[in-house]
């Protein structure tokens, strides 16, 4: 069916249709967990040294519909989902939306803001838009040239769709990874001529406290870290190498805390940690649950860095 999805696209039976404004578009054929997000707020953080960019993301797990600016509502992760809220919070001055149509949202967008391009997120598999930058990422520990489709593996495209990709992103590397090893990943994605790849790390920043009484924590501290991505193991590694006492919850990616779930880990774990530590993403939910005042969360600030090559990456921004 997918296949057929992208024939039917790529034979221009059905056709695709720019979008109302430029369009740099990122995505994955992976499931979930190569850090779209992070990536998206490197773009956007890039983009407003010289123009006016605006966000826009389906607002996976939402429970509201259409088209939502978070700037002309009180926006709770609930409301507009936890990734696009996670962008507002880091972005309140730009125009951060959500529509489960795509090009329907650039219309609003443009209409009602000021904004001359638009960051799509998880919008790849969006064929209806053409998209201006279409900028694919995969996870340096599960290559999509590796995966095999959901069920059998954790792919939820076809690998071949790579070839829609104007920029390749390799996500999650060793910091160190050698220019050696990455012409070798370079050579197993065989990238089309006008493709570019690139190598990106995370950085995780200073615990920052959202919660609680103020007070510090240092790699002496036991900690709870609670995570709900659709991968978990990178944050719990960070944690456990970074403080030297931690237990760990696990769950599901975009799950919904309540203020029974959060209370009820803290009386568990209470005597033991004298914090709770968790991602920007899970955050951005946690923040809007009332009566977890006095519970001490804090979050785990984390950005992209290139391996090389960000000027050029940078330049393909600035075309676009």
């Amino acid at each position: 069916m997918l296949r057929f999805r992208h024939w039917l696209y790529d034979s221009r039976i059905v056709s695709s249709e720019p979008g109302k404004l430029p369009t740099i578009v990122i995505g994955n054929l992976a499931l979930g967990g190569t850090g779209k997000t992070p990536h998206a707020e490197y773009v956007l953080r890039q983009l407003r040294a010289w123009c006016k960019p605006a966000f826009l993301s389906r607002g996976y797990g939402r429970t509201s519909k259409g088209f939502i600016l978070a700037g002309r509502v009180q926006a709770t992760a609930e409301i507009i989902g936890d990734e696009p809220m996670q962008v507002h919070l880091k972005f309140p001055e730009l125009d951060v939306a959500v529509c489960e149509n795509r090009l329907r949202g650039l219309d609003f967008l443009k209409t009602v803001s000021n904004a001359n391009i638009a960051v799509l997120d998880d919008a790849f598999q969006h064929r209806r838009l053409q998209g201006d930058l279409k900028i694919l990422l995969t996870e340096y520990d599960r290559p999509f040239w590796t995966d095999r489709l959901f069920p059998v593996g954790g792919l939820r495209d076809v690998r071949s769709a790579y070839r829609r990709a104007d920029v390749i992103i390799v996500t999650k590397c060793p910091p160190r990874l050698s220019a050696e090893d990455q012409e070798r990943i370079t050579k197993a994605i065989r990238p089309l001529r006008n493709q570019r790849v690139f190598f990106t790390r995370l950085d995780y920043g200073n615990p920052v406290q959202v919660s609680g009484k103020p007070m510090e924590i240092n790699n002496s501290t036991p900690i709870l870290g609670v995570a709900g991505l659709a991968d978990t193991r990178k944050f719990e590694t960070y944690l456990r190498q970074s403080f030297s006492s931690v237990h760990f919850e696990s769950f599901g990616d975009h799950h919904n805390f309540s203020r029974k779930e959060l209370t009820g880990l803290w009386t568990k774990y209470g005597t033991f940690a004298q914090a709770i530590v968790t991602t920007e993403k899970d955050a951005a939910k946690l923040k809007s649950i009332r009566g977890i005042d006095e519970i001490p969360i804090f979050v785990i600030p984390v950005s992209i860095a290139f391996l090389s090559g960000e000027a050029a990456f940078v330049q393909l921004l600035r075309s676009t």
